[in-house]
C-alpha cells in the first residue's frame, strides 16, 4: 500500500500555523480600528525593532500586518499598484529574516 505524503503536515506545524493565523486577524482587527495617525505610530514603532536588530516572531508579524492594513487601506484610494509590489518585496524579507530566527 503506497500513501502520498505531500499532503501531510505534522500536528507541531499545524498548530504554529493556526497560533500565527488567529494572532495575524487579531491584530489586523486591532489595526483596521486605528486612525491613520495612529496605525504610522505603530508602523513607525514596528520600524524601530526592526532597525534594533532583536528580530523576532513577533515583530516579523507585526510588521507583515501593518503593511497589509496600509495595503487594503490603499487600495480603498486606488493607490496600491505600486504598494503591492513594495509589500511583497518587504514581506519577503520579512520571512528570509523569520527563517533565520528559528
Amino acid at each position: 500500500m503506497t500513501t502520498n505524503n505531500s499532503n501531510i503536515i505534522s500536528l507541531k506545524n499545524w498548530k504554529e500555523a493556526n497560533s500565527e493565523s488567529r494572532e495575524e486577524a487579531s491584530l489586523l482587527n486591532y489595526l483596521k480600528a486605528l486612525n491613520f495617525h495612529d496605525l504610522m505610530n505603530e508602523a513607525e514603532s514596528a520600524r524601530k525593532e526592526l532597525n534594533s536588530g532583536s528580530i523576532s516572531a513577533e515583530v516579523a508579524l507585526k510588521s507583515k500586518t501593518i503593511l497589509k492594513e496600509f495595503t487594503n487601506r490603499l487600495k480603498a484610494d486606488g493607490l496600491s499598484a505600486n504598494l503591492k509590489l513594495i509589500t511583497d518585496s518587504a514581506e519577503g524579507k520579512i520571512l528570509k529574516l523569520k527563517s533565520l530566527i528559528k
